[in-house]
């Protein structure tokens, strides 16, 4: 507290002389500020995310009373009361302060933010696949193989282990995600993990990464996720905020479709496979809407229907490096949030591939990415 200077004067009631002290800065009937506990919480643990909320209660509060909080060398907020995710990790000095005419109160704090990194990172061991080793979610688009061979919930659990399966992921937006026994670190100048498909020359049919770290440790796919930005990411046909819904036609028919293009469409059905081609196994029975980035590859529909491989950074996509993987090697480095700015990323846990083209091509049916299974590049170079 502020210290004040006081004078004395006397004060004769009923003959005896007493002794009065006042504050001159305070004036008559002016009660100093105080903190309402005296003993309080001084240090903070969180992790990077984490919002740190802290209240302070004042007693004698006056009206127009400036509020301060300083994080090591920066303010934060001029609210009495505090709610500010931390930007970095480390321990932090916290400075609370309370400013009023001729008062005023400082309360200290230490804060200290952990590395989710370093917290929740998980090393390979000498027991470690460099296979899938968990499918977390398949949610296919509608498509010729959806609720058949390569089209289901057992087709996709083949993935693990190993790269021999088929998978396919249906019309745009149709996804997987899966996960290893361990982080997929960002290694300094190379490629970080492969995704096998089935491309091949004339036909690439591209599909989008998402990854994500398990920030809050908790096992599940709940953490913010990035794209991996690819060639296409930046061409201007390319749409980044693409929402898209189906809608289940109940029967084998053409799935229509509409997007937030105004425009309208269907999934064709062709007379090689006469299954419902909406997914029958997913929640939303009726309708289903996916949103994301969609990438526009050369479509030729004369001769022999083929759609050309976009140039880099995209699964089932037959580019200058996929005879060298036998898939396509991604790099974290890609990595872009929504606002397609670059982000850091030094490992990942999970990782999502879904359809990022749409179209009919022809006899070969609709634009649907398949893969084959995924691989860990730092156990398999």
């Amino acid at each position: 507290m502020q210290q004040k200077s006081f004078f004395k004067s006397l004060i004769l009631i009923g003959g005896i002389l007493l002794f009065s002290s006042c504050s001159k800065d305070d004036g008559p009937g002016i009660i100093p500020m105080e903190f309402a506990d005296l003993n309080y919480q001084k240090d903070y643990e969180l992790t990077l995310g984490d919002t740190l909320s802290i209240n302070p209660e004042i007693l004698n509060l006056p009206e127009g009373t400036g509020f301060s909080w300083k994080l090591g060398d920066d303010k934060v907020s001029e609210a009495q009361n505090l709610h500010y995710a931390p930007k970095q990790f480390g321990t932090f000095a916290l400075q609370f302060k309370a400013l009023a005419n001729n008062d005023s109160l400082l309360r200290s704090y230490e804060v200290t933010v952990n590395d989710p990194y370093q917290l929740y990172f998980r090393p390979k061991t000498e027991n470690s696949s460099k296979y899938i080793s968990e499918i977390i979610e398949y949610k296919p688009a509608p498509g010729q193989y959806i609720n058949k061979t390569y089209g289901s919930l057992e087709s996709a659990e083949k993935l693990v282990g190993g790269k021999s399966a088929i998978l396919s992921l249906g019309a745009w937006g149709g996804y997987v995600t899966f996960t290893f026994d361990h982080t997929i670190e960002n290694r300094e100048d190379a490629k970080d993990f492969v995704v096998y498909g089935n491309a091949m020359g004339g036909l690439s049919e591209p599909g989008i990464v998402k990854v994500s770290f398990d920030e809050n440790g908790n096992g599940l796919p709940d953490d913010t996720w990035y794209e991996l930005a690819g060639s296409a990411h930046q061409k201007e046909e390319t749409i980044l905020n693409y929402q898209l819904t189906y809608t289940n036609p109940k029967e084998y028919a053409n799935v229509p479709w509409e997007d937030n293009q105004e425009n309208q469409d269907s999934v064709m059905v062709n007379p090689y496979h006469s299954q419902n081609y909406y997914p029958l196994f997913i929640e939303e029975k009726d309708k289903m809407s996916f949103n994301g980035t969609r990438v526009y590859p050369k479509v030729s529909l004369e001769g022999f229907a083929s759609i050309d491989a976009l140039e880099w950074g995209y699964v089932d996509n037959f580019d200058a490096d996929y005879n060298t993987y036998a898939g396509n090697a991604m790099d974290l480095d890609w990595a872009v949030d929504d606002n397609m700015n670059p982000v850091a990323l030094r490992g990942v846990d999970f990782i999502s591939v879904y359809t990022g083209a749409q179209g009919n091509v022809g006899w070969l049916g609709e634009i649907s990415t398949e893969i084959k299974g995924a691989s860990d590049l730092s156990m398999t170079e």
